[in-house]
């Protein structure tokens, strides 16, 4: 994730595609982490604003409830991309949505009213192998597998520049966390390139 110094990932007015970064460093690390990964997931909300293909990734999943509001023509579903694309789903489903997403990818229904990430990762794990998966949000999809404890790392690139907006998005949503539920997470490293800050924090334990 790419937040502002107030910790936006976009405006609270966007209006279509937006990239946090000016520079060209932290594209280049993502579709580099991408390629290192055995699976890329996104959310439903994240996929209709961005409309990302998830490239280079070869198992490319989207995380939905229903999947009303997914395009069977976005990106990530283009078969000229090679591997597979999935589309995480509850039982919440209809029988006709099913058959149009189905025409285009590997449904995988993970949930009863909502997707559960262990029983997503689960599946990921079982039938395909996946053994590292990163998850490139949005913010309701984070809070969820922060709320599963299904995070081992954070990945952040702090950009220097302000949004400001009570109604801006930020790395993570949902209903929000008291304030011990989770564990802090323990800072791996910091480099840094022009202005901005490469963080990577770990939620498992220190080996030393």
């Amino acid at each position: 994730m790419a937040p502002s110094l107030d910790g936006k990932t976009a405006p609270a007015h966007r209006q279509g595609r937006f990239a946090m970064s000016r520079h060209a460093e932290d594209p280049a690390r993502m579709r580099a982490l991408r390629a290192s990964t055995d699976a890329v997931i996104i959310g439903g909300g994240n996929l209709r604003v961005d409309d990302p293909d998830l490239a280079p990734g070869m198992l490319r999943v989207v995380v939905t409830r229903t999947g009303e509001q997914i395009d069977p023509s976005a990106k990530m579903f283009d078969p000229s991309l090679g591997g597979e694309s999935v589309v995480a789903h509850a039982a919440a489903m209809s029988e006709s949505r099913r058959k149009v997403l189905g025409a285009r990818a590997t449904l995988v229904e993970a949930g009863g009213s909502e997707v559960d990430p262990l029983s997503l990762l689960s599946w990921l794990a079982r039938e395909r192998g996946c053994r590292v998966v990163v998850c490139e949000g949005g913010a309701n999809l984070n809070a969820t597998f922060l709320a599963a404890r299904a995070v081992d790392e954070v990945r952040l690139t702090i950009v220097p520049r302000v949004l400001g907006g009570v109604l801006a998005p930020g790395i993570v949503g949902g209903d929000g966390f008291d304030a011990d539920a989770l564990p802090d997470a323990r800072l791996v490293s910091v480099e840094r390139v022009g202005d901005e800050l490469f963080v990577v924090y770990s939620f498992e334990p220190s080996a030393t």
